[in-house]
């Protein structure tokens, strides 16, 4: 039963017992004072007063009751319509969208959810997103820090490692907003994927090499210095000898160090090419990943 029905179907007892009440008393006042015929006809208006009371009353009441059920009505239609229209831009759009419940459990994905990780709907329903996305590199610390702020209800956005279904690894920039009834009452979360996959590995890329040029940095300020500064003592040492047995074995030991000297030259210059090279030949990897973006 509509609460609108029971609410009517309880005024109409309460108004029904208390004309009942009211019109015995009536009855019992002026029965000594009327005649005979007055009393009956006294008596028998009074079903008729009732039946036009209450037949008003509760004309009034499904009245009401009717408006107030097609403005309901009328209302969760356009509720709907607004979630189906929502639901099928965000069925359309690239970026990967989760929608869990209070509890941190996958209630609804959309189609670039299933293309991009190969999972279904039907596959991660009912089970908290880590369970599918966290791999053996994913951030355990992150994913901690990403529940903390959950339970706090607090929007934030992270950038996180993941696992598609097959294994593959891919990064994702996270936005993370909580949801809300009408009443205010936390009902979980919606989270905004971005795949940043290439970016990332740029960035490995980038600091690789930032790597291999504080490499080449160190061999240029360390060990260039070490045969150069043999040379210059050398070259001294040769300035203040006079046998010529000597002079050949500091000569010796010059070309010795130059051939060190030359060879740490070498290497720095092999290194400063593959750089580059790196440089002007992009990692097929990230090629393969702006295609597949």
């Amino acid at each position: 039963m509509r609460p609108g029905a029971l609410r009517i179907a309880l005024i109409y007892l309460s108004v029904s017992l208390a004309w009942i009440v009211f019109s015995d008393h009536m009855l019992s006042v002026y029965q000594h004072l009327l005649s005979s015929s007055a009393f009956d006809m006294f008596s028998n208006s009074r079903r008729f007063v009732f039946v036009i009371i209450t037949s008003f009353l509760i004309y009034r009441l499904v009245l009401i009751d009717e408006k107030k059920l097609f403005k309901s009505e009328r209302e969760a239609r356009r509720r709907d319509n607004e979630v189906k229209r929502l639901g099928r831009i965000i069925t359309k759009v690239n970026n990967i969208i989760i929608i869990t419940d209070k509890n941190n459990f996958v209630t609804w994905v959309n189609q670039a959810f299933t293309d991009f990780t190969g999972y279904k709907l039907d596959e991660v329903a009912g089970y908290a997103a880590a369970t599918f996305f966290a791999g053996e590199e994913t951030d355990m610390e992150m994913l901690s820090a990403i529940q903390k702020r959950k339970a706090a209800l607090e929007s934030f956005s992270v950038e996180v490692q993941c696992h598609k279904k097959n294994g593959q690894k891919f990064w994702v920039h996270g936005e993370y907003t909580p949801l809300f009834d009408e009443n205010n009452e936390h009902t979980g979360y919606i989270a905004v994927y971005n795949d940043i996959t290439v970016t990332k590995q740029k960035e490995q890329e980038i600091t690789r090499q930032n790597e291999k040029l504080k490499e080449i940095a160190w061999l240029s300020s360390h060990e260039i210095r070490r045969p150069l500064a043999n040379i210059i003592g050398l070259a001294n040492m040769m300035k203040v000898s006079s046998l010529m047995e000597e002079k050949i074995r500091i000569l010796d030991n010059v070309n010795k160090s130059a051939e060190e000297l030359d060879q740490i030259v070498h290497a720095i210059n092999s290194k400063i090419g593959d750089q580059v090279e790196n440089i002007h030949q992009p990692d097929e990897k990230l090629i393969k990943a702006s295609e597949r973006s």
